[in-house]
């Protein structure tokens, strides 16, 4: 029987369902079971309502500037970047504000130092997926050192250990063409315009921590890199 899987449909619903597959298969690797106790343990493993941790990464505006690289046009929207976790431990209920703070400053000692953490986005997809703690990364890197970097700082924060069998590379053999650095041109309303970039290769800078609590309206703001968010606990 083969071994393969076939997914057809929208390609941002797959994203999804193919990081969901990985992750049931990551851990039903790891049971030595019979009949469906696999599957009982993966359902006992509950992420919703758990906090959710989220890390906001912008490029430089300097980035955007003629003669910083030939290949970028001067006045397109800079790039951005997220990397979300959950608190496994927590709840909305249990989540305090002293919990809150702890976990911003450890975020600027991590992420803020030295001007702000530096992420290397690239055309490689890197998942790293450890339901059972809260993480389940989807990472656009150039290098798999780059990948393992930034995996490395997330997890300190909660200092939780690292499993690298828990990471995927997913490459596309043509990474150069399928995701080209100066995009192809298109006619819109008679105007010849750039298509937007898929992948690029730019860096972006650390920004802001926020928390989303579960029938909590607005995120907290754990730590703020920019001084810009209003009620920060950490600045």
């Amino acid at each position: 029987m083969s071994n393969k899987i076939v997914l057809a449909g929208n390609k941002n619903l797959l994203k999804t369902a193919i990081t969901q597959i990985l992750a049931v298969h990551q851990l039903l690797e790891q049971k030595d079971f019979g009949g469906s106790s696999g599957y009982r343990d993966l359902e006992s493993i509950h992420r919703v309502g758990k906090p959710k941790v989220a890390l906001f990464f912008l490029e430089d505006t300097n980035f955007n500037q003629v003669g910083t690289n030939p290949n970028t046009p001067q006045g397109r929207r800079r790039t951005e970047g997220v990397i979300r976790f959950r608190l496994m431990d927590e709840t909305t209920q249990t989540f305090s504000k002293t919990n809150a703070t702890t976990l911003g400053r450890r975020i600027k000692e991590v992420f803020g130092a030295n001007g702000g953490f530096v992420w290397n986005k690239g055309k490689t997809l890197y998942n790293y997926n450890d339901w059972e703690r809260g993480y389940q990364f989807q990472l656009l890197c150039r290098t798999k050192t780059e990948a393992k970097r930034i995996i490395t700082a997330v997890l300190s924060l909660q200092s939780h250990p690292i499993d690298w069998k828990f990471l995927f590379e997913n490459k596309n053999d043509q990474e150069a063409l399928a995701y080209p650095e100066i995009p192809e041109q298109q006619v819109v309303m008679g105007e010849l315009v750039s298509k937007p970039r898929i992948r690029p290769n730019v860096d972006v800078r650390f920004q802001y921590a926020y928390v989303s609590l579960s029938g909590v309206k607005e995120p907290i703001i754990l730590y703020d890199r920019t001084n810009k968010k209003v009620g920060a606990l950490v600045n």
